[in-house]
């Protein structure tokens, strides 16, 4: 009996091994992402879930012992080998931040239908295993468990320790600088980074059933680029690179209060983030007030030098529990059964949690895009970087379980999202009077998943204040200008089409310089 209950207490710890992982076994880079350490909360659900979970499986194994006789009995077994599975996945999930391709970064390599294949072919063996050799696994899973159960006390201490000394000090933004009492308005500029926009997608090789009526809109009364390039291949790196006018070659996440940046020429030395000039620098130098509103990089505790500072990390596993003890006891469990991007109930917690940052960070935009207060606004997007949360055909947010096809959806919720803060604006009467930019840091790197297909290039729709017309500027450029060319908007330097290509053609070539 006592030993029943160690194993069913072992199995239980182990079954939470990804979550045990995340709250105790995270690292000086691990905390560059988090809003706060893990909770107490945390601690005290996922303690009460392997007890819970403990007690079940060993009310379950006294039945069938009881009870199950013969071939019943056979089966109960079997049982006990599939339960395995559980913390097998949950040992793939740790693995897999030393081995990527235990996750994601499969499907980049053997595609969707690979990835289906290969399962199909684990199943395949796990239930030969299974029907087979059910009985000699099932005892020595028992024995092996058994053995293992000291480490619940590890477990349990460990989180015991952690929740008793918790602190998030470290975390808190920085000080925000003061508003700029009757600051200038205009010249005003309102910068929009989707995430992951990709150009081909939008553009050259639109999905026939997907209608982008709003960024065609937008395109037609702006100044369009047909071959801009985005200052590096992901949000790590273009973002630190837009924010401060220079290609970043490298980063390295330093903590909850700096990232390391080594550039590409110059001293290779990494040198903080932090101690760069920024644009909202040199905006707030030119007398107006700056906000950010950024997802991803925890940029308002690095930063210095803005009016106004929000941030709101990437949707992943361990921040899409919830925040009380009675939303995240039952999400620890559920989570055991699902990924970022996939999920036994038809849409994973990530999905949730994306569709609850997209409308922060969207009722923030708008309301920020009507404030005259502010003379030089950026807002970095979330989509249509996945999660895919949105389903285009019903305009409601109920997608899941669609990593790659998802992207269209997310498309048209961007295309959705255009027209949302156009219209805010038309309706506010600043629309006419702000210059607005919507790019992107990166493209689809799952493109060739999608269509078969890839294109380095990213969307740069740039109208200026009181434009009407649209002008394609056709020469290549790395978009790493953008702090720069914006700079010299406020200034009142560049106020045309015809001045803003040809500032482009005087500096683009230094943008390509390797």
């Amino acid at each position: 009996m006592r030993r029943a209950f160690l194993a069913a207490l072992s199995f239980a710890n182990l079954c939470y091994l990804r979550i045990w992982s995340e709250l105790l076994t995270y690292n000086h880079t691990d905390v560059y992402l988090m809003v706060t350490p893990p909770k107490p909360v945390e601690y005290f659900a996922v303690i009460a879930n392997v007890l819970v979970a403990a007690v079940v499986i060993w009310g379950l194994s006294i039945l069938a012992v009881r009870v199950l006789k013969g071939r019943s009995f056979r089966l109960a077994e079997m049982a006990v080998v599939l339960g395995l599975c559980i913390p097998l996945n949950g040992l793939r999930s740790v693995l897999s931040n030393r081995f990527p391709y235990l996750k994601s970064p499969l499907i980049i390599l053997l595609g969707v239908n690979g990835v289906m294949l290969l399962g199909a072919c684990v199943a395949i063996v796990a239930l030969v295993v299974i029907v087979f050799f059910h009985r000699k696994l099932a005892a020595a899973a028992i024995a092996v468990l058994a053995v293992l159960s000291p480490f619940c006390a590890v477990t349990f201490g460990q989180a015991l320790w952690k929740a008793s000394h918790y602190d998030a000090s470290q975390y808190a933004n920085k000080a925000t600088v003061p508003m700029i009492a009757g600051a200038r308005k205009f010249p005003r500029v309102l910068w929009f980074i989707a995430d992951e926009w990709d150009y081909r997608l939008t553009f050259v090789d639109r999905d026939s059933s997907l209608a982008l009526p709003e960024i065609d809109r937008l395109r037609k009364g702006a100044i369009y680029a047909g071959n801009a390039l985005p200052p590096g291949p992901e949000t790590p790196i273009s973002i630190p690179g837009y924010y401060g006018g220079r290609l970043v070659s490298s980063v390295i996440w330093d903590g909850p209060r700096q990232l390391l940046l080594t550039y590409p020429k110059g001293n290779a030395a990494p040198v903080p983030w932090s101690a760069q000039p920024s644009v909202f620098q040199r905006a707030g130098a030119l007398g107006v007030n700056t906000a950010l509103v950024e997802w991803f990089h925890p940029a308002c505790r690095i930063l210095s030098g803005l009016s106004y500072c929000t941030w709101r990390p990437m949707a992943m596993q361990y921040n899409s529990m919830g925040d009380s003890f009675w939303q995240i006891l039952p999400h620890q469990a559920r989570s055991l059964f699902e990924t970022t991007m996939f999920s036994l109930f038809g849409r994973p917690l990530s999905a949730g949690q994306q569709t609850s940052t997209y409308r922060a960070i969207l009722g923030e935009a708008e309301t920020l895009a009507n404030d005259t207060a502010f003379g030089f606004t950026l807002v970095h997007l979330p989509i249509p970087h996945a999660p895919h949360a949105y389903n285009r055909k019903t305009g409601e947010f109920t997608l899941g379980n669609s990593p790659i096809a998802g992207y269209v959806d997310s498309l048209a919720l961007l295309d959705r999202t255009v027209g949302e803060i156009r219209r805010s604006m038309e309706n506010a009467g600043t629309w006419d009077s702000t210059t607005v930019l919507f790019t992107s840091d990166h493209p689809y790197r799952e493109a060739m998943q999608l269509d078969g297909k890839s294109d380095p290039r990213i969307p740069y729709i740039l109208k200026l204040a009181g434009q009407k017309e649209g002008v394609e500027y056709t020469q290549q450029f790395n978009t790493v200008l953008t702090s720069d060319l914006l700079i010299g908007v406020l200034r009142g330097e560049i106020a045309g089409a015809a001045s803003v290509g040809a500032w482009l053609d005087r500096n683009r070539e230094r943008s390509l310089a390797k």
